[in-house]
């Protein structure tokens, strides 16, 4: 219970989740763009493949889930997935940036395969890699320690596709013109990092926490019927479903943000894309010491309702007013920081629970089962946001065509950006009402 966990472990813990969030990162922020503003896709096709994508993925994290729960071998229940799984995930994302076809129905019927190859790739590595936070100790304050290593080393990932994607498209290649060249070539170099990092974890780490018994198999339908008698599991899911898909909303949006609405120039958007990742990093540790004074879920009500701010500021900055961009930003950066970094530390405490009520841990069914429903309700809603683009009358463009976008296409960017997160998060903190801190850092009742 007391086992200290080395910070050489926690950092390869940690280069993980910078891998995971390589791929993750890059998808979130540019995938979306890339089908409309290099392969020139309909915004409403773009948010179609998003959305079978993302239900393929819910459906590939459910099944990992079971899969890694009962896996068995001389690395443990979990690392092996990192082991096999990192070459060919790597090799699915650098597919993900190229265009072989022009005709739009070739267009769709490519990004989907692929995205579908891409997303099952992920589940097989992610799944097992999120599982595996809480074999490596009992004790929560440790875990919270851990989960910040985690999501610090993950806003690195984040911050190395959100700024290196717009580094090579936009600084290295000679911006929109060469996009259909320097994409790929973006897809090759991120893909090569997001595998060393993987395999890099699966080195450095250690699975402590086993099971005292092996677990019958189950029914999923039963499993999942267990979990959500669990008052602590409901609450928890519903809010780790909004704050994560307030975030998903934000990513698919903010290069848009970006680029249109506050017509930042290509030379400038690799720094502001930048921005609230590098204040999430600097940010992370304050959440981890705080939520140790005041708990989890106090800290995450707190800090929630403190990015509801900048969120609305995004609604009223004025376009090249490069001061209010930087300041609200770094506001948006720190608010970023709070919810990522709590949820997950949050999260794992829902596994003792379980192991107490129940009888069993299988932390891999509860993360399972946690992204197959978080997924489910992303795709649909970051699908609708996406179509919302064409909806507010944004057009897309192909190669290096330049669109100039009317005015509400730009009013409307704003208010997918700001409002539509918001109500999320709003929703996020709702759902934790009753739900208190056994103690310092630690465990939410049952």
């Amino acid at each position: 219970m007391n086992e200290k966990i080395k910070t050489k472990e926690k950092v390869f813990y940690g280069l993980g989740d910078l891998g995971n969030n390589i791929a993750y990162g890059a998808v979130g922020f540019y995938l979306v763009f890339f089908l409309t503003d290099v392969a020139g896709m309909n915004p409403v096709y773009a948010g179609y493949i998003f959305m079978v994508e993302r239900i393929w993925n819910a459906f590939t994290d459910l099944i990992m889930g079971v899969v890694s729960d009962h896996a068995r071998s001389r690395w443990g229940r979990r690392r092996p997935f990192l082991l096999f799984g990192a070459i060919p995930l790597g090799i699915g994302f650098m597919l993900l940036w190229v265009v072989p076809f022009q005709q739009t129905l070739y267009q769709v019927l490519y990004f989907t395969l692929i995205g579908i190859l891409f997303n099952t790739l992920y589940s097989l590595v992610s799944i097992p890699y999120n599982s595996l936070l809480p074999e490596l100790s009992r004790d929560p304050d440790e875990r919270t320690s851990i989960s910040g290593f985690k999501m610090a080393l993950s806003f690195i990932g984040s911050l190395l596709s959100a700024m290196g994607v717009t580094l090579i498209v936009d600084i290295l290649y000679p911006g929109k013109e060469a996009y259909t060249r320097s994409f790929p070539v973006m897809g090759r170099i991120l893909g090569l990092i997001l595998i060393l990092c993987i395999l890099l974890a699966f080195a450095g780490t250690k699975e402590r926490v086993v099971p005292e018994k092996e677990e019958k198999q189950e029914k999923i339908g039963k499993t999942i019927l267990a979990l959500l008698k669990l008052k602590a599991y409901r609450k928890i899911l519903a809010m780790f479903i909004c704050n994560m898909v307030a975030f998903d909303i934000i990513m698919a949006i903010y290069i848009y943000y970006m680029k249109y609405s506050l017509a930042i120039s290509e030379d400038l958007t690799t720094v502001f894309m930048a921005v609230p990742l590098i204040t999430a990093v600097a940010a992370t540790p304050l959440w981890v010491s705080l939520s140790n004074k005041i708990g989890k879920i106090r800290t995450y009500e707190v800090s929630t309702v403190y990015f509801l701010v900048p969120l609305v500021l995004c609604l009223f900055i004025p376009a090249g007013n490069l001061v209010a961009v930087t300041i609200v930003t770094i506001l948006v950066g720190v608010g970023i920081s709070a919810g990522q970094t709590l949820i997950w530390a949050i999260l794992p405490d829902v596994v003792e629970v379980d192991e107490e009520k129940n009888g069993v841990r299988r932390e891999g069914i509860i993360y399972g089962i946690t992204m197959f429903l978080y997924k489910i309700c992303s795709a649909i809603c970051v699908g609708v946001a996406t179509a919302a683009l064409k909806w507010v009358g944004y057009v897309e463009s192909t190669g290096d065509q330049i669109v100039t976008q009317s005015a509400g296409a730009l009013q409307g960017i704003r208010y997918l950006m700001g409002c539509l997160p918001a109500a999320f998060l709003l929703l996020s903190i709702y759902a934790l009402i009753g739900m208190k801190d056994k103690r310092k850092g630690a465990e939410p009742n049952a």
